[in-house]
């Protein structure tokens, strides 16, 4: 950026720099009589002044100067030789006060010399950060050839001498920090930035400059809701060629992550047949499409699968969650009908479901390789019986429980309201001693204190409603399985 006090540079002017500041950069130069010339300066300019306006001044000279502070001007020139011979020392003291760079203009030096050589300044500084910023794009597009995100991260701070991380949606690093400056980096002001710009969607930036740095954040992505956000934190303001390489950093990380999006989207899909391959018997087609999709990563000798449901959002952090953090360890995971499918060892399974949270899920029998489908089969059963408080049921747990807890809750509850809903109390109480007394009729007789012709009448009557044939064993069985159904009753 061009300052004021660069003009005294310029040998053709003769300028002589009286006080010097580190105020705003340069914008501009204006000419000014008046004695109050805020009105009309937008802020960045060089102020300059024969002092006609001011003619006597004395304790006037520290409101003009405050004002033209407050007003952003980048300094002011007075030009010497028509209304004074020399500056005078109470301006010299207020610009000294009022931090603002102050410049002798010699009588023979025109304002239009001092404006043109301005002119040439900002034109040369705006080619020169013209230049940089294609250097910058250059060597960042160099760096971003490939997939990996790592390499154009550290290219960005080693270019800006910056300190670099990509976040997650909650500020928790995902790759990085990289720059010899990491330590310094504020990630709680990471975080609070995230925040305060993830609900504005693809567009939002935040800049932030604190304790002499200055933190950008923007988000990555090209479509749909940013999951990951760049933060640059560099010493000192940002300039134009910095901020460039900044939005040039961010667009191509845009376009990494969504080629990586993509190819993970198709891994995804072979992976997912790979599984529903697997879990229906067919091992062999599987592994030739686990060898295309995850380069020949093996499906485990003993395995237990675990099948998830919830919703899709939650599905798909879990899935993600397995990927990245589950995949070395042999742990195959896919989207099929709808559910979350997981191949694991045995071992492997505890990990599975700590990374499960916000799903119900149900774990298969161990079984060998050659074996998934019934695994499939198991999990599946087992899922059916998780419940609100009991989002996790083992295939073991169903099976101790017995052959209820083999039959889906709301099938059973239909099915047992159907088959007893012609029976009265008093047709229940007998179906159900008939079947605690395997069907002998004197038993039911003696267990609820009626003759034996009432208990065959009942039987009868108890046939006849419901269709079935108690002395049938398979109608007995269905019969035992509505009454403990309707017995055990709904459940949260």
């Amino acid at each position: 950026m061009v300052m004021a006090a660069d003009l005294v540079a310029v040998p053709a002017l003769g300028l002589r720099a009286v006080h010097v500041s580190d105020g705003p950069p340069l914008r501009w130069v204006a000419t000014s009589e008046l004695p109050d010339p805020t009105p009309f300066l937008e802020g960045g300019e060089l102020l300059l002044t024969t002092g006609l306006g001011t003619r006597g001044w004395s304790d006037q000279w520290s409101a003009y100067v405050a004002r033209l502070a407050a007003a952003g001007a980048a300094g002011l020139g007075v030009g010497i030789g028509l209304t004074y011979s020399r500056l005078p020392e109470v301006l010299v003291e207020a610009c000294r006060a009022h931090d603002l760079t102050l410049l002798e203009v010699p009588r023979e030096t025109a304002f239009v010399a001092v404006s043109r050589a301005a002119a040439e300044l900002l034109q040369d500084q705006e080619a020169a950060s013209t230049r940089l910023a294609l250097d910058l794009q250059r060597r960042l597009t160099r760096a971003a050839l490939g997939l990996d995100l790592r390499p154009l991260l550290e290219r960005l701070a080693q270019l800006l001498d910056a300190t670099v991380v990509l976040v997650h949606r909650d500020g928790e690093p995902a790759d990085g920090p990289f720059g010899a400056g990491t330590g310094g980096l504020d990630l709680g002001l990471v975080r609070a930035e995230v925040a305060g710009i993830k609900g504005q969607g693809l567009g939002a930036v935040s800049t932030t400059a604190r304790d002499g740095a200055t933190t950008v954040v923007r988000p990555i992505g090209l479509a749909g809701r940013p999951e990951l956000y760049l933060a640059v934190s560099l010493p000192g303001p940002i300039d134009e060629p910095q901020r460039s390489a900044v939005s040039t950093a961010a667009v191509l990380l845009s376009l990494a992550v969504e080629r990586r999006a993509e190819r993970r989207a198709a891994e995804r899909r072979l992976r997912g047949r790979a599984l529903e391959l697997l879990c229906s018997g067919d091992l062999r087609s599987a592994e030739v499409l686990l060898e295309v999709a995850e380069s020949g990563r093996p499906v485990p000798e003993r395995l237990r699968v675990v099948r998830m449901t919830g919703p899709e959002e939650v599905l798909g952090d879990v899935l993600g969650r397995i990927e990245d953090d589950l995949a070395d360890d042999g742990v195959l995971a896919g989207t099929v009908d709808g559910d979350l499918l997981v191949v694991a060892a045995p071992t492997r399974v505890a990990g599975v479901l700590a990374a499960a949270t916000g799903l119900r899920a149900g774990v298969g029998r161990a079984v060998a390789a050659q074996d998934a489908r019934r695994s499939a089969e198991t999990a599946s059963h087992a899922l059916d019986r998780t419940t609100a408080t009991s989002p996790v049921r083992r295939w073991e747990d169903v099976a101790d429980a017995g052959p209820l807890a083999l039959v889906p809750e709301a099938l059973g509850q239909e099915y047992a309201a159907s088959l007893l809903a012609p029976l009265d109390t008093e047709h229940r109480t007998t179906l159900a001693a008939f079947l605690r007394h395997h069907g002998s009729r004197g038993a039911v007789a003696d267990d609820l204190g009626i003759h034996r012709n009432t208990v065959r009448n009942r039987l009868t009557e108890i046939e006849r409603l419901t269709g079935l044939d108690l002395d049938d064993p398979a109608a007995r069985v269905g019969a035992w399985l509505a009454l403990e159904l309707a017995a055990e009753g709904p459940q949260d």
